[in-house]
């Protein structure tokens, strides 16, 4: 062999060599690096909507909550017939032809057609379309298909709706609980596993994976759904009865800050939120703000005792109805002389809380209300809140000071006024208001827990005591309360009825008020805490008429139910004689006769009523309710025809619907 070939086939080789060796390199060294690169470039990820957590009443009641639908997807290119697939599915998603045929002639691979529908409805409309079409055009897949997503359901409908919010069609919270709380409730993304052709065309194949990382955190909330029933019912039965144009109802725990009901009228339901009005939306509670009118009466009382500018013996002289203060005349819905501090609240006079004002230090007085947390947001866990508004320091004297000290040129949230006079009465303690129980992971693991937290102390027990017993007073005979007065309970509150402001004249409305009653009850031991505000009621205005009803209804109901013993002492007195006639060990009450004891009632009977009118029928005994289940009330103890006395224990089951 001449050196010319030796050279050419050395050549030859080397290539060959290298040929070898880059084969091995590409199907050995590099293969894993060539599969990253076919796995981003190949698979497609369509995202899906995440699987959000549960959201809980304090009990475990459901509130709102994830259900299994279907959504129907197409690929245009891949139809067989797009003509016939438009109108059928025209059909059955409840959409124009003309759309479905703009839809189906979008040069888009991948396209939803109708997103979130019950299952069956989806799987037919599929089946139907695929029986009347066949395969598609090249032969294959027929372009059309279905995926399992997660829909957002509430299923108590309009209750608690302005409180729990919704979400959107991407399970975005977007008012209320769900969007405060949507990083925990919103989970992980699924999403549909689908491939890329050489061409960029997505292709889903027929046995495609929806791929599911987690779903949310539940989250428990300290309200009650029978609470929160009672509390929209009776103000929902006070804004109608009133014509009012809205209200709101406020159920706490003093002790602790703990809201067991938040209810607003108007409202809507989750479920279809179009068909509810924006304003509807709006969580009133913490968004908007009113003139407290004589509600603030007992701040103003609370402060100057706690500072010793007055005493409950003190007398003050109220101008028989008539004041002029600082070029302006101040007046009294019913003209008084003398009064003493604890007949200043009573009897609601403007003229003596002006006077009492005027005994403080203004710039101490102005601390005192932003210690009792107006003109600051309380802190609940719930977005939207607002702060209210007070006077600047710099200017709260002369008038501005006298017109505060009865309600009017200061505004606060409903949510304010419940915590404040929680304070006033719970033994001066501001408790921060929470609204979250515990939140728990997938695995069931608590990751937040809410418990109660005092911001700091307002009063003295002994103040809070003197404030109990003053407002005690408010609902007895000839107080401006009275309505909200409860057999068998020893209850305390406060009216109030303010003028509401034009809105763009800045000037009090002649004819628009706000009125409200504030209320707590047991009156020494408070456990609960109310607030009824009804808007613009039409005809009779005043607090102790419009809303004491509402609260008083709210009140009894949410005592009897859960099971806060009477405090009347007759009432104590029939239970005692009652319990001391049955013999050891007997369980079952004896039945009515015609000397039945005073105060005592006969068990209804209850089957077939759902839980909320249980509840209601029940609200009229001093009993504790045990309710179990869901549905309608199938079983009961005691029976219908027994006799009931205070604090006997009554137990419903519910099942079926």
């Amino acid at each position: 062999m001449n050196p010319r070939a030796r050279i050419i086939l050395g050549g030859l080789a080397a290539v060959y060599m290298l040929v070898v060796l880059r084969a091995f390199h590409i199907q050995i060294l590099g293969v894993r690096g060539i599969q990253e690169r076919s796995a981003r470039q190949y698979p497609v990820k369509i995202p899906l909507v995440p699987m959000r957590g549960a959201i809980l009443d304090r009990v475990g009641n459901e509130l709102a909550v994830s259900v299994a639908t279907k959504s129907i997807f197409i690929q245009p290119d891949k139809l067989k017939s797009t003509d016939s697939v438009a109108e059928l599915l025209a059909r059955r998603v409840s959409r124009p032809v003309s759309e479905i045929r703009k839809l189906l002639s979008s040069k888009k691979s991948f396209l939803w057609v109708k997103r979130q529908m019950p299952s069956s409805s989806a799987e037919e409309a599929v089946r139907e379309i695929r029986e009347a079409v066949g395969t598609d055009k090249r032969g294959g897949d027929d372009g059309i298909g279905i995926v399992e997503e997660p829909k957002r359901f509430y299923p108590n409908r309009e209750l608690a709706s302005s409180l729990l919010g919704f979400t959107d069609l991407d399970s975005t919270g977007i008012e209320g609980v769900e969007k405060s709380l949507d990083k925990y409730l919103k989970g992980e993304p699924a999403f549909l596993m689908c491939e890329r052709d050489a061409r960029g065309r997505i292709i889903v194949p027929s046995t495609t994976e929806v791929a599911v990382n987690s779903r949310g955190d539940s989250v428990s909330l300290t309200i009650d759904r029978n609470v929160q029933h009672l509390a929209e019912s009776e103000l929902r039965e006070a804004v109608e009865g009133h014509n009012a144009r809205g209200g709101i109802a406020l159920v706490m725990r003093p002790k602790t800050g703990e809201v067991l009901a938040m209810a607003t009228l108007p409202t809507y339901n989750p479920n279809a939120v179009a068909g509810g009005a924006p304003e509807a939306r709006k969580n009133r509670a913490l968004t908007d703000m009113f003139e407290p009118g004589s509600t603030f009466k007992v701040f103003t009382l609370a402060a100057a005792m706690e500072m010793g500018n007055v005493k409950t013996s003190d007398s003050i002289f109220c101008e028989n109805g008539s004041y002029r203060y600082a070029g302006r005349v101040l007046h009294d819905t019913h003209g008084k002389g003398w009064l003493t501090v604890p007949e200043v609240l009573k009897y609601s006079s403007n003229i003596g809380a002006s006077k009492i004002s005027e005994r403080m230090d203004p710039d101490r007085f102005h601390d005192m209300i932003r210690s009792f947390g107006f003109g600051t947001k309380t802190g609940i866990e719930l977005i939207g809140e607002v702060g209210g508004i007070i006077p600047p320091r710099a200017r709260f004297g002369g008038i501005r000071r006298a017109t505060v000290s009865f309600g009017q040129g200061i505004s606060v949230t409903p949510i304010q006024m419940a915590t404040a006079m929680s304070a006033v009465v719970n033994g001066g303690k501001i408790m921060k208001p929470y609204i979250v129980r515990e939140i728990r992971d997938p695995e069931g693991k608590v990751v937040y827990r809410g418990e109660p937290k005092e911001l700091r102390r307002i009063l003295s027990p002994k103040t809070s005591e003197r404030m109990r017993e003053m407002m005690g007073l408010v609902v007895q005979e000839d107080g401006t309360g009275t309505q909200a007065r409860i057999k068998g309970f020893s209850v305390g509150g406060k009216t109030g009825t303010a003028q509401k402001v034009e809105v763009g004249t800045g000037k009090y409305s002649p004819n628009k008020r706000v009125s409200s009653f504030v209320g707590f009850l047991p009156l020494q031991d408070p456990e609960l805490m109310i607030l009824v505000v009804i808007d613009e009621p039409k005809g009779q205005v005043y607090g102790g008429v419009v809303a004491a009803p509402a609260f008083n209804q709210i009140a009894v109901k949410t005592a009897y139910y859960l099971g806060i013993p009477p405090t009347e002492p007759v009432t104590r007195a029939v239970a005692r004689k009652e319990k001391e006639a049955q013999k050891p060990g007997e369980v079952q009450l004896t039945r009515v006769s015609s000397g039945a004891p005073e105060g005592a009632m006969v068990m209804p009977d209850l089957r077939g009523f759902s839980m909320g009118r249980v509840v209601d029928v029940m609200g009229r005994y001093s009993v504790k309710l045990d309710l179990v289940g869901s549905g309608v009330a199938r079983h009961q103890v005691p029976a219908a025809g027994r006799l009931l006395v205070p604090g006997t224990e009554c137990s419903v089951t519910f099942g079926g619907s």
